[in-house]
């Protein structure tokens, strides 16, 4: 079993029962459902597959819904196999709807007009076709073709030099939002962020709401990059959304933004996902190219907790085969890991888990010293297994909780293993069930050490501040 996390994106290739049975089987733990395509009738009967397979599988399963954020289209092109458009061509963006013809379009941003400058960049379908605003009126905005191509219909644009006034979530957002929260959802990932309000804004509805789903920040806009350490704060978790990040900066300071981002989660404990074209060549085809399968490893090198498949579940010819590679992956590059000696235990700097970070760093150096065969935790809310997931022990942590949502949350973190366990009167019977748990679950064997983290009261949040080093069948005094 590997300890990185498998995101799988869900769509027409993966939306039967079967398939869905197959992913899980391969190595998938969450399903993304993308609210920028499909109804949500789709999205309910989507949902209505994925536990009904994860019931088959009987494993947990988490679902995050991703909501669509501000995205700007290109609006309708008349010709529905598109406008060619060349270099040094003169393409005109008017303000009000059209269907697109002699080299003149509109968008979906009613602002467009209003917000892009003479001098700014306009990028279509993720850059693929690129412009220059020369000229401005009140109803129009004049740009030069600098890369051409074929203009198609509902395109996407980015404006990586332009701030928008759009909102960051939009009418859809919230429609999607209270889907997810009516649903059952375990994580919302918000798209663009920008600022760290556009997050509070989205928790503060998911509060009066009484929603514990947690909330990832989709990082592809440079104004995020500007404003990371709030959004970090603010978030749940991260993702690095290599797809517009490529298009709105550098193409080659993503791998740099890439690293860093997942530095400054380790430090504050929280979850990060590496996302977009990660096997992007299996859509097509039946294997990787080998440069994809180094970037699935460079990311694990990284110290990602989860690496996230697209178009290559949702609409890909080889779904299961993609979850198989990249699990394979996974496997081989921990199995390196785990040769190399780590002379210290990672940095955490998680000031709202002083305790929990305490508490692992102690346990980490207790696994190394006495060859411990797994850690196991007591998690009531899920935040010791967050935090404890940031110390990457070479060895599963085994967390037990009875909270399903916190079964499901937690298992996006990496090398947490969530069990399900009512919680326990005592520690005496902690260890008992424990004991009896791990052997009959595969865990550990009969004289195995294991060490153990709970607290006083295992059903209260922050508590886990007890380490036992346990050996296997031995009855506990």
């Amino acid at each position: 079993m590997i300890r990185t996390k498998i995101i799988v994106t869900l769509g027409p290739a993966s939306s039967s029962v079967q398939t869905l049975i197959r992913l899980f089987e391969e190595g998938a733990d969450i399903c993304r459902l993308n609210f920028s395509h499909g109804s949500l009738a789709d999205h309910r009967q989507m949902l209505k597959n994925i536990r009904q397979a994860a019931r088959h599988v009987k494993e947990p399963i988490a679902v995050l819904g991703d909501l669509c954020g501000p995205k700007i289209r290109l609006g309708e092109i008349a010709n529905p196999d598109g406008m060619p458009i060349n270099s040094g061509d003169i393409l005109c963006i008017q303000r009000d709807p059209i269907a697109g013809q002699d080299l003149r379009v509109s968008t979906t941003y009613p602002r467009f007009v209003d917000d892009v400058r003479v001098g700014d960049r306009i990028l279509i379908e993720d850059g693929l076709l690129r412009f220059l605003a020369t000229d401005k009126t009140a109803d129009q905005i004049t740009c030069s073709c600098t890369s051409g191509g074929i203009l198609r219909s509902s395109k996407g644009i980015n404006l990586p030099n332009t701030p928008v006034s759009i909102p960051s979530i939009t009418d859809k957002d919230w429609e999607c939002a209270d889907f997810a929260i009516d649903n059952d959802f375990d994580y919302l990932a918000l798209s663009f962020v920008r600022h760290a309000r556009d997050l509070l804004t989205l928790r503060a509805h998911l509060q009066k709401r009484k929603s514990h789903i947690g909330l990832i920040a989709k990082i592809e806009k440079a104004e995020a990059i500007q404003e990371i350490d709030a959004i970090i704060d603010a978030a749940d978790g991260l993702m690095v959304a290599r797809g517009d990040l490529g298009v709105e900066m550098d193409l080659a300071r993503v791998p740099i933004i890439q690293k860093g981002l997942i530095r400054r989660c380790q430090k504050a404990s929280k979850p990060v996902i590496v996302a977009t074209q990660m096997l992007q060549s299996m859509i097509i085809e039946s294997s990787p190219t080998r440069a994809e399968v180094s970037d699935v490893a460079n990311a694990i090198f990284d110290g990602t907790d989860a690496i996230m498949l697209s178009g290559e579940t949702s609409v890909g010819k080889y779904p299961s085969a993609a979850v198989h590679v990249m699990n394979h992956i996974a496997a081989v590059t921990e199995t390196y890991l785990d040769t190399i000696d780590h002379p210290i235990h990672p940095s955490v700097l998680d000031k709202t888990s002083a305790l929990s970070s305490a508490v692992a760093a102690g346990v980490w150096e207790m696994v190394q010293e006495i060859k411990a065969k797994l850690v196991v935790l007591w998690s009531h809310s899920g935040a010791t297994a967050r935090v404890f997931s940031k110390f990457r022990f070479s060895v599963p942590v085994v967390a037990f909780t009875n909270e399903e949502r916190t079964r499901r949350q937690m298992i996006l973190h990496y090398g947490v293993i969530p069990r399900p366990m009512s919680p326990p009167d005592s520690m005496k019977e902690l260890i008992a069930k424990v004991d009896a748990a791990v052997r009959d679950q595969g865990f550990a064997s009969e004289s195995d050490r294991i060490v153990i983290v709970a607290g006083p009261s295992m059903g209260v949040p922050g508590t886990a501040n007890q380490v036992i080093i346990h050996t296997v069948g031995m009855e506990t005094p």
